[in-house]
């Protein structure tokens, strides 16, 4: 069975040989031998098996093997590389992957090819790799119908993170409490919660005020109430309590016994702010020479409950992108940091009675107080993608600065500032869907 290059089909008479044929003629999926070398060469293989993959007019006759992943869709070669090296090393000998190959028409058919490893081999220059008897079948179907299903549940994910409600489950039996993913972005911590009974005594999340009756609403809810309504202060990883409106119903199994706790959590506005006569220090980020994020955030919050009732402010979150990269080249032949530059960016183009600071490594946040339209903020927006556009674009390579900016308004007293947090965080994630400079504006009808 070894030859350079060259596979020989295994002789047999004539009479074993019509057998043969007509039995790969009528199975239901093209037959073929693969040699998995690097670029998965077809050894033989039947019309079948090449109409999944090729058409068979366009087959070439040669004693020359042909190579599959020449004929696979040069976007899912990788995606195919990807699956064989990570079922290089079956134990069971067999091997299973897909792809798409594009016909005639301009359609994608997906092919699905399971084989198992034979005792032969086949030379691939100086190296003898194994040879596989495999199967293929046309799954476009079932891959169409698995792709919508994959699309619709990141629909839903989306949705779900975008309406800023925090789903839970609670299971009795895994003593386990479950939140939806965005549970980890507004308290910092895992979503996943074992032995919860024990942990709620001890819990930081939950204020300290609130924590005994929302242990006894639990109790109650383990004794058999049905469904629960109630507010709760919570306080997320920024260090501000918020108020909640948590909605809870006990799910029952097929024997009517009490299996699961489900819910969701929905921030509220209804909570009664407390004067704090203290006066707020400003301190001041070292590298970006703007406030930090315990400082702007404090007299953010302190600015949104002083603020008048006909009053519109506006709240900016600013997140640079590429960064790192450019920071690299700049440092070492200018000895620039980006982040300082674009600190003195913003100083330059907003008011001193603006709070400018930095919540994180590259996200920066600004409110502006007390402006006359909203479109005063729009013009901020877009100087400033201006200004990052025009500091080092590098147009022409992946090395160029950009910023996403995310707005969100307030008029009068009609939101907090987690909420209008939460609203700027919503805009700047559809604004980092542009790969240039962008902003985006968090709409509602009350505004």
């Amino acid at each position: 069975m070894l030859g350079k290059g060259v596979y020989k089909v295994p002789i047999m008479d004539d009479k074993d040989a019509l057998i043969s044929e007509q039995l790969l003629k009528t199975a239901p999926g093209g037959i073929a031998k693969l040699a998995f070398d690097d670029v998965v060469t077809i050894l033989y293989a039947t019309d079948t098996f090449y109409s999944l993959i090729k058409n068979v007019t366009d087959k070439v006759i040669t004693m020359a093997p042909l190579a599959l992943l020449r004929i696979v869709y040069s976007a899912d070669i990788i995606y195919v590389t990807q699956q064989l090296a990570a079922q290089r090393h079956r134990k069971d000998n067999m091997i299973s992957f897909n792809f798409r190959t594009l016909q005639q028409d301009g359609s994608f058919k997906w092919v699905m090819i399971t084989g198992s490893r034979t005792n032969e081999v086949f030379q691939s220059g100086s190296k003898n790799v194994p040879v596989y008897s495999c199967i293929a079948m046309d799954v476009t179907d079932h891959m169409l119908k698995y792709k919508k299903i994959e699309q619709q549940n990141d629909y839903h994910r989306t949705i779900t993170e975008l309406s800023k409600e925090l789903y839970f489950e609670y299971e009795i039996a895994n003593d386990t409490l479950i939140f939806s993913e965005l549970f980890h972005e507004i308290f910092g911590k895992e979503a996943i919660m074992p032995n919860f009974r024990s942990r709620l005594e001890h819990t930081k999340i939950v204020h300290p005020e609130e924590l005994p009756a929302i242990i006894g609403i639990f109790n109650s809810v383990m004794s058999g109430r049905k469904q629960v309504r109630f507010e709760v202060r919570l306080v997320p990883k920024n260090g501000i309590p918020n108020w909640y409106i948590c909605n809870a119903s006990i799910i029952f199994d097929d024997n009517k016994n009490p299996y699961k706790v489900v819910g969701k959590l929905a921030i509220t506005n209804s909570c009664k702010k407390e004067e704090d006569t203290t006066p707020i220090k400003s301190e001041w980020d070292t590298l970006t020479k703007v406030l930090t994020k315990a400082s702007s955030e404090a007299l953010i919050a302190d600015a949104v409950i002083k603020q008048e009732a006909d009053e519109l402010s506006a709240l900016l979150l600013l997140d640079i992108k590429n960064y790192k990269t450019l920071n690299e080249i700049l440092k070492t032949i200018q000895g620039e940091n980006v982040l300082t530059t674009f600190g003195g960016i913003l100083k330059s183009h907003f008011r001193s009675t603006d709070i400018i600071g930095r919540l994180g490594t590259s996200e920066f946040v600004v409110y502006l107080k007390g402006i006359r339209e909203d479109k005063n903020a729009y013009q901020k927006a877009e100087l400033i993608c201006k200004a990052v556009e025009d500091l080092h674009s590098y147009r022409y390579s992946k090395n160029g600065l950009s910023v996403s900016i995310g707005i969100a308004f307030r008029l009068g007293r009609q939101k907090d500032y987690s909420t209008l947090l939460a609203n700027a965080h919503t805009a700047l994630a559809m604004a980092k869907k542009v790969s240039s400079s962008s902003f985006e504006i968090y709409y509602e009808t009350d505004i």
